[in-house]
């Protein structure tokens, strides 16, 4: 999807920092995190925080900014469920919270749109697959299962707002074939643009 938005000139994709996770000070944070979430959650998650914020407060190249994964995602996703499954105890989980609010509470991470992919676990799990990064590779059902759970959650309300965000959610089946998504985000996109 990205590499499709990437083609129109309106665009700035700004991709996961991936890079910054998989080589931070010399760690695979990501491939920690995966091997052994109960060690490596609370610093992975504070790591993926700050790399994410850092990447709102870039100016755009473009009339629109287009964030692969948000801060917000983190937080109200997968912050959220490491702590109800029990791997975040209860002062990581205010910890990461608070870090959330500073990095948010000025308005830097602001969001005006989140597009949902929304997207059954099982169509996940084989498109993760495909994707065949080692660091995922022991990624499991039930854990995708749990964060659609918090993306259900946090996204079928159609609105988004948190403290002084407020944000429109557009919910795409992700389920479809890859030219039925494009097509559906680009109708909603110059929806959105012309508004």
């Amino acid at each position: 999807m990205l590499s499709r938005l990437a083609q129109s000139p309106s665009y700035d994709i700004i991709h996961e920092p991936l890079e910054k996770w998989k080589n931070c000070y010399g760690e695979n944070l990501l491939a920690q995190f995966y091997k052994e979430p109960s060690r490596w959650a609370f610093l992975f998650e504070i790591n993926a925080l700050r790399t994410l914020a850092e990447l709102y407060v870039e100016p755009p190249k473009e009339l629109i900014k287009i964030h692969e994964r948000s801060i917000h995602s983190t937080r109200h996703c997968f912050i959220e469920n490491l702590f109800e499954n029990g791997t975040l105890t209860n002062v990581e989980y205010q910890i990461l919270d608070d870090d959330f609010k500073r990095l948010t509470d000025n308005n830097s991470c602001k969001v005006d749109l989140i597009l949902y992919l929304q997207t059954e676990p099982e169509v996940c799990l084989e498109r993760i697959r495909a994707r065949n990064r080692s660091e995922e590779a022991k990624i499991d059902l039930d854990y995708l299962r749990a964060l659609h759970r918090q993306h259900e959650k946090w996204l079928t309300p159609k609105i988004y707002h948190d403290r002084a965000i407020l944000a429109r959610v557009i919910t795409i089946d992700a389920n479809q074939d890859e030219e039925q998504v494009y097509e559906d985000i680009d109708t909603h996109m110059i929806d959105f643009i012309s508004q």
